[in-house]
């Protein structure tokens, strides 16, 4: 079952930032068509071989692909800089409105990666629940904003101060901010996989307490030993 989530992580979101960040200028068509392809193709011998669909990773896969291909037809370092900036904008907004609307994006992940492991809706939300996932969920996603908010100021003023002359001075400031935000979310990313390790190591979950969601359930038992 780990090689379903691997695949999947390779495919739909280790391939495309790796060929988008290899291939510049006008060649980076090439790399679209081919993370098209290998999406599409990918997707269809997942849903009609294992009978599922990662509907989280390909939605990051057409996202991601769609934000890349303007920047086919950007030849200027500067423009395509100032079109980061407001990538990440829209991406911050992005991650805001979803924590308003209980979407959380890395819940969303988390559900669907358990899914690949072949457990049910209920298992994947009684783990979730067990170990308090939801505040670690939210916690990463805001320190993930204000680290993309923090890059969109340190380019916005580099953008709009020093100009197309200066702007890459403002590179080595911004690598130390992300170095410091990255470092951040990995401990978080760490906490979180150290409570679900039972669940990554394959271990039976009917060997673990789970809270109940619900307390209105009939207890067939119940009623049948009364009845004796």
């Amino acid at each position: 079952m780990k090689k379903k989530l691997i695949g999947d992580i390779l495919v739909y979101f280790i391939a495309p930032i790796v060929l988008c960040s290899l291939i510049k200028g006008q060649n980076k068509i090439y790399s679209i068509i081919i993370i098209t392809m290998i999406g599409i193709g990918y997707s269809i011998i997942v849903r009609y071989s294992q009978y599922r669909v990662n509907i989280s990773a390909i939605i990051f896969l057409s996202i991601y692909t769609i934000i890349q291909s303007p920047k086919i037809s950007l030849n200027d370092n500067y423009y395509i800089y100032v079109y980061d900036i407001y990538c990440l904008i829209l991406t911050s907004i992005f991650l805001i409105i979803t924590n308003l609307l209980d979407k959380n994006i890395f819940k969303l992940f988390y559900i669907d990666a358990l899914k690949i492991l072949n457990y049910t809706n209920n298992q994947i939300l009684n783990t979730i629940k067990r170990n308090n996932l939801y505040r670690e969920f939210y916690k990463v996603t805001s320190i993930l904003n204000i680290h993309i908010l923090t890059i969109i100021l340190v380019k916005t003023h580099a953008a709009i101060s020093l100009g197309k002359v200066g702007y890459l001075t403002s590179y080595n400031m911004e690598v130390f901010i992300s170095a410091i935000f990255i470092l951040a979310e990995i401990i978080i990313g760490i906490s979180i996989i150290k409570k679900i390790k039972p669940i990554l190591d394959g271990r039976n979950l009917k060997n673990m307490k789970f809270i109940k969601s619900d307390t209105r359930v009939i207890n067939f038992e119940k009623y049948r030993n009364l009845n004796k």
